[in-house]
């Protein structure tokens, strides 16, 4: 929308606000007064009210009146708190002054465009439908699942899921939402009153797929980048299934963008596991806690490991090969023989490398390398496979691409390749002619790129910085081939003296188990020299309190920790940070600001629970009846009327299937039960086992069934169809099904259940019938069947019927066969 409400995010904050302080108020005799308000329109009324709507009276607030569409425009408009003074002419010419202003900020809200351009048609009453569409517009409501009411068409479909997707209204029955009813002042103010109050849903953080890459690894996706200072290892589990393999020690690593985790078995990986990740085990970089996942996979892996590539590098094409690199698919356990050139070699393998060594190989000749029995972990063996060699050549010499500050006293020198040994440096800092580097370290992450700690007792000797000037010595950087610099390298880099205090960035409370235990405050750098007694707290009530006795603190990278005293009432403390609480880790630290905010202590609310478990299911004359053991959804996402939620055998139910819920004695709806009756023709064969499986289906709280499977009894309820007829007498035809039939009785006439017909579509007379061999033989006038040219079948119930599977389903009807 382009108009938006000028205080719309603020009203709701507020309004939820109020609603959980409410329940220490003593609630009013009246709702705001009125005589006319029970109390199921009480807390609506009293809300509608303190937006400054107004009843018909003092004393009556019309619950059960109309309502006209002006009358409707004004109340959103203040619900809402749109900007009223700021909207453009609205160009309804039929709006009485009184509310001008109003409809003018809700046609520009989007919320309405009237009748015409001309006419808001002010005074007519308006309808449930249409003030649903205004409800969802103009609060923003989303909808989604499929719709049982049968008076709601493609106009109203959108608002009215949004409306019964967020619990404002579920219609005026099961079928009836009542869209061309006039809407009443009582049920108004209790959308009005609901859809305020509708929490924004929250974004889910999920797990998005979990994919086993072969039997070492497996790949973990998250739909949002995991923190990496606050991911922990033992937060993801793998759980054997029955017999599946033990992979031995697990190695986890989390990929630089956060997104994906990577599993690594000491031995492998075969068959059933699940991956676990309990609640708020896992946080995302925007704060929120990962859904607690428990999700099952199967590892197979049956694939042998390929060659990719048998690379080596020269200097130059002159020169010999010495040594190459084979690169395989997946990581190799066992590399039996290589042969190159007609000779056997013996590869180094690491991962899914290999090495290949000792070699004299012209490098101006092509060359084609065999691998012999390269096998997987899983065991996997793959026999003979080859593999062209690449010679790349390379003759240029490593040099240094950057040097930057990346502190006071340490710098990070960038190469442009890796360098066959440590780096060779060293530094001067003004007249000193000492060497003022202390150590050299590679980037565990980046071997290109190297940390290098100066001497501080040589630093700002003369002011806030210093210009180091770093040398290489000739032939001192040297590449995995040789390749050596040629001249002496000269870098300078200026370092500058940290004079910044540490600065707080964030409070965030720690929550275990639902219940808060804990806090973080997180710096803009790492700290140290944590003083407790420079932390005063103040509970609400205004006492000051040792802090000893409300929690402990400890420093980790650039957070404090503070882990709370067990049994700490629950309560909002103040805490004040005296000037030098912490410190940074400057050469000369620097003291942090002082420092006061509010944490609250609360008892949050236990992990909510995400599934459920189905009690059972029974069949009966193929009608499944499903004891869900609690109330579940009838529309929407997770409804339990969805055929797409069951399947038989693997095959989902079709849509049309007829599913209820289960009505008891007194013909009272049972939520938490339904009844299925499988539809005609969808029971192929009858089996006392079939695997029935129910998935998806929610309750009325948001929980998901847990995985149910049953094994069921079901008949075939399929109708045998005839596909096909020849002639196998001169007075005899024989007539294939789709499937065996049944024996006919002594008394069977077929007569009425299959005509034939000539090609002239004259009647050919049947004298008998009979079944062989599962398949229909009828006897006919002599020399009369190779006239035969077209049969049809008639409709016969299942009780007269005498053509019919064994299973009692008569032969499917007004199928024509052609000869």
């Amino acid at each position: 929308m382009s108009y938006q409400p000028k205080s719309f995010n603020k009203f709701l904050a507020t309004a939820a606000t109020a609603t959980l302080v409410a329940g220490a108020v003593a609630p009013a005799a009246l709702a705001a007064g009125f005589t006319d308000v029970a109390p199921r329109y009480a807390e609506a009324v009293d809300f509608v009210a303190s937006k400054g709507i107004n009843g018909f009276t003092e004393t009556q607030f019309g619950t059960s009146e109309n309502i006209k569409r002006v009358d409707a425009a004004v109340m959103i408009a203040k619900v809402l708190e749109l900007d009223i003074e700021a909207a453009p002419a609205s160009g309804f010419t039929d709006v009485p002054a009184r509310a001008v202003k109003y409809i003018n900020a809700i046609k520009a809200a989007g919320i309405t465009n009237g009748k015409t351009a001309t006419s808001f048609d002010a005074n007519s009453q308006i309808t449930r439908g249409e003030l649903a569409i205004w409800i969802q517009k103009g609060f923003e409501l989303k909808g989604e699942g499929e719709l049982t009411f049968t008076d709601v068409n493609d106009r109203y479909a959108e608002a009215v899921k949004a409306l019964v997707s967020n619990e404002i209204t579920n219609g005026t029955s099961a079928t009836q939402f009542g869209v061309s009813q006039p809407a009443k002042r009582g049920d108004y103010a209790i959308f009005l009153y609901r859809a305020a109050n509708v929490e924004a849903a929250p974004e889910v953080v999920e797990i998005s797929s979990v994919n086993p890459v072969n039997a070492k690894t497996i790949t973990v996706q998250f739909s949002q980048a995991l923190d990496a200072k606050a991911f922990s290892q033992s937060a993801v589990s793998l759980v054997a299934g029955t017999g599946a393999l033990n992979p031995g020690s697990v190695a986890q690593e989390l990929s630089a963008d956060g997104k994906t985790l990577t599993l690594k078995a000491a031995d492998f990986f075969k068959g059933e596991y699940t991956l676990r990740v309990p609640f708020e085990g896992l946080k995302t970089v925007s704060g929120k806690y990962i859904k607690p996942v428990n999700q099952k996979f199967t590892v197979n892996d049956t694939a042998a490991p390929v060659v990719l590539s048998a690379d080596t590098t020269v200097k130059a094409a002159t020169e010999k090969i010495t040594s190459l690199t084979l690169t395989f698919d997946e990581e190799v356990s066992a590399i039996e023989n290589v042969k190159i050139d007609g000779n056997n070699h013996t590869a180094v393998h690491s991962g899914n490398t290999a090495t290949i060594s000792n070699l004299d190989l012209d490098a101006s000749k092509s060359y084609e390398v065999t691998v012999i029995n390269a096998k997987d972990a899983a065991g996997n063996v793959k026999e003979v496979q080859s593999a062209p060699v690449t010679v790349s050549v390379d003759n240029e010499a490593p040099s240094i691409t950057k040097v930057e500050a990346a502190g006071e006293n340490t710098v990070k020198v960038t190469v442009d390749e890796e360098l066959a040994s440590e780096l060779a440096i060293s530094g001067k800092i003004g007249t000193f002619t000492a060497n003022v580097v202390s150590d050299v370290e590679v980037n565990p992450e980046n071997s290109k790129e190297y940390i290098v700690t100066l001497n501080s007792a040589y630093l700002f000797k003369n002011g806030s910085s210093d210009t180091v000037t770093f040398t290489v010595a000739k032939d001192a950087l040297a590449d995995a081939i040789g390749n050596t610099n040629a001249a002496e390298i000269t870098k300078t880099v200026r370092v500058s003296k940290d004079a910044e205090a540490p600065a707080v960035e964030k409070v965030e409370t720690i929550a275990t188990a639902g219940k808060v235990t804990g806090f973080t405050v997180t710096y803009n750098e790492e700290v140290a020299s944590l003083q407790t007694s420079k932390i005063a707290v103040v509970s609400s009530k205004g006492e000051i309190l040792p802090f000893a006795s409300i929690a402990t603190a400890e420093v980790s990278g650039n957070q404090v920790v503070f882990k709370l005293i067990p049994g700490v009432t629950a309560d909002q403390y103040g805490f004040d940070f005296a000037e030098g609480f912490v410190t940074d880790k400057a050469l000369t630290p620097n003291k942090a600001a002082a420092n006061a905010f509010t944490v609250d202590v609360t008892d949050a609310e236990a992990p909510v629970e995400t599934a459920f478990t189905i009690t059972g299911a029974t069949a009966e004359n193929n009608v499944i009846t499903v004891d869900f053991g609690a109330k579940v959804k009838a529309t929407g996402t997770g409804s339990a009327l969805k055929a797409s939620a069951y399947q038989v055998n693997g095959a989902t139910l079709p849509a049309d299937t007829e599913i209820a819920f289960v009505k008891d004695e007194n013909g009272n709806t049972v939520q938490s039960q339904v009844s299925i009756k499988l539809p005609a023709g969808f029971i192929k064969a009858t089996d006392e086992k079939a695997v029935f499986r129910v998935s998806g289906v929610q309750t009325l709280d948001h929980k998901e069934n847990n995985s149910f499977i049953e094994a069921v009894e079901v008949t075939d309820n399929t109708a045998p169809e005839a596909e096909a007829f020849v002639a196998t007498e001169l007075n005899e035809l024989t007539v294939t099904y789709s499937e065996a039939l049944a024996a006919l009785g002594q008394t069977a006439d077929v007569k009425d259940e299959v005509k034939l017909y000539d090609s002239k579509n004259a009647a050919v007379a049947i004298k008998s019938a009979k079944v062989e061999n599962s398949k229909l033989v009828l006897t006919l006038e002599e020399n009369a069947a190779a006239a035969v040219s077209t049969l049809t079948t008639a409709a016969a119930t299942a009780e007269l019927a005498d053509l019919k599977d064994a299973a009692g389903n008569a032969q499917k009807a007004a199928v024509t066969v052609a000869k």
